[in-house]
């Protein structure tokens, strides 16, 4: 069986700066619009969804793949607002991956024999509690697989690999 092609979607990545956020000036000045006790800025090129919770200077980026370019999103937007841009602290957070299996799943005897799944009617679906892993698994009746909460894109790459392997071993797949 073919190795699969696991594609980062997205990681999230929080930074933290050294500095107290005046909420009413972010959104003044960037267009932030607040959501609770969060600010969300909308960045359009790329795009990335910026979540500012401005009582403890955290700034999540949501949409990049790459802390890069995540860092480079948030010192866009502090420099834009005349803020310094230094003494960021960055914290990574999980990925969401997706890949295809090499064939349709069948999902009904999927979930009578994987007693760590359960059906996901409304997105016909189904959900695997990946302890293993330490992270979710959804997969589609064609085949096509989320990796959700996963600590790396190495750590996604092996648990994929390894449902692949199981599918085909349980004879889950539909390959006819």
């Amino acid at each position: 069986m073919a190795n699969l092609e696991v594609v980062v979607e997205n990681q999230v990545f929080r930074f933290i700066t050294p500095e107290v956020l005046d909420a009413d000036f972010i959104v003044k000045e960037a267009g932030a619009v607040r959501s609770g006790s969060l600010l969300v800025k909308q960045m359009r090129n790329p795009p990335y969804t910026i979540l500012i919770d401005v009582g403890s200077g955290a700034i999540t980026v949501h949409g990049s793949t790459k802390e890069i370019l995540a860092r480079m999103a948030v010192s866009e937007l502090l420099l834009g607002l005349g803020l310094p841009d230094s003494g960021l602290k960055t914290e990574i957070g999980p990925v969401t991956s997706s890949c295809s299996m090499p064939f349709s799943l069948d999902l009904d005897k999927s979930v009578d024999v994987l007693s760590s799944a359960r059906m996901e009617s409304a997105l016909d679906a189904i959900r695997i509690a990946d302890m293993r892993h330490e992270l979710e698994v959804l997969v589609f009746r064609n085949g096509r697989t989320v990796i959700i909460g996963a600590i790396s894109h190495r750590i996604a790459l092996r648990a994929a690999e390894y449902w692949m392997k199981r599918f085909q071993r349980l004879r889950l797949f539909n390959e006819g």
